[in-house]
């Protein structure tokens, strides 16, 4: 059974991306594979931090900067500014009105043409039972189904689990201003591959920078376990795993940790959202109640004084040297 879901997963892929190739040749177009060096950014693709941009002054080298990077806090050095000039968040016409205006001090009706040169600033990565894993830069919205036809597809082995790791850290933009956000942390939305094929938004979640998508393999069924626990860990169900069991296989608790308000968030059916079920473990330890038995895709958190998290960062040093080894594609 599980060999036909991914038979046919694989022909649906096949039958899309020819779909697209046919209509790319009947407009005149020739499909080409897209690298960073050929990347052209749309009228609504935005600066980030890390982009490199180049900013155009007409007739004018000394105020003419190239291969400027975005810094992380989104701003630029450019030439006869005391104070660095916020780019990120707009677009190239935006950030060349914007320098305009500043240099009319200096020149009459001054001409700006700002390009960016090297994307960096929307990285994800597919990683897992694809049959081509890699790293893309995103300059326009994308949800799952598509990013996953970039990587032609769910291999033979791929489990019926797809996993985004998403980080909550990541600067994002907020109309014309940059947002840091404070102690996002990390977090896990799990997506049953079959359902992603079905109509509605929610099985079929928007992709954003940072994320990195894991297919899992269809031996693999994984819980995981954070918080004031030993080590982060990542736990493969196999075989049947209680919560009591995970939390041994983390090492146990570290000091201070509330045993008797541990949460499993736990998918909801047909969703990306999750429902809290608040466990008392010294109440299992004490035998009053039963252990509970993990399912694929739990998250177990174990609080405790400071509330802090630390949730897949085991994971998250596992696979990110992987990562950087996969090539990088751009999608336009």
């Amino acid at each position: 059974m599980q060999k036909k879901l991914v038979v046919s997963l694989n022909i649906f892929f096949l039958v899309l991306t020819s779909i697209w190739l046919v209509g790319s040749i009947a407009n005149g177009q020739t499909p080409v594979v897209q690298t960073p060096s050929q990347s052209i950014a749309n009228d609504n693709y935005r600066i980030g931090p890390g982009d490199v941009i180049d900013v155009l002054v007409s007739k004018n080298d000394t105020l003419s900067r190239t291969a400027l990077r975005v810094s992380n806090l989104g701003t630029i050095q450019l030439a006869m500014m005391d104070t660095d000039m916020p780019a990120a968040c707009l677009t190239e016409r935006q950030l060349a009105d914007a320098v305009k205006e500043k240099y009319r001090k200096y020149l009459v009706d001054p001409y700006v043409n700002v390009s960016v040169r090297e994307f960096n600033s929307n990285p994800v990565a597919v990683i897992g039972a694809v049959n081509s894993p890699g790293r893309f830069q995103l300059q326009r919205q994308i949800r799952l189904v598509e990013l996953l036809t970039f990587v032609n597809g769910p291999s033979t082995n791929a489990g019926r689990t797809v996993e985004i790791i998403r980080n909550l850290d990541r600067p994002y933009c907020e109309e014309l201003k940059l947002v840091t956000p404070v102690g996002g942390g990390e977090d896990l939305l799990s997506v049953d591959l079959s359902e992603v094929f079905k109509s509605g938004d929610h099985p079929n979640p928007i992709i954003v920078a940072g994320d990195i998508v894991r297919i899992a393999p269809a031996d693999q069924m994984n819980a995981y376990i954070q918080g004031n626990v030993k080590s982060t860990l990542a736990i493969n169900l196999k075989d049947p795993v209680t919560l009591t069991q995970a939390i041994a296989m983390a090492g146990g608790v570290t000091p201070g940790a509330q045993l008797e308000k541990v949460t499993i968030r736990r998918q909801i059916p047909g969703s990306v959202n999750r429902e809290p079920i608040i466990v008392n473990v010294k109440e299992i330890n004490q035998r009053k109640r039963d252990d509970v038995l993990l399912q694929a895709n739990d998250i177990v958190e174990i609080p405790g004084p400071t509330g802090a998290k630390k949730l897949f960062q085991d994971l998250y040093k596992t696979i990110v040297p992987t990562i950087t080894q996969l090539p990088m594609r751009v999608i336009y």
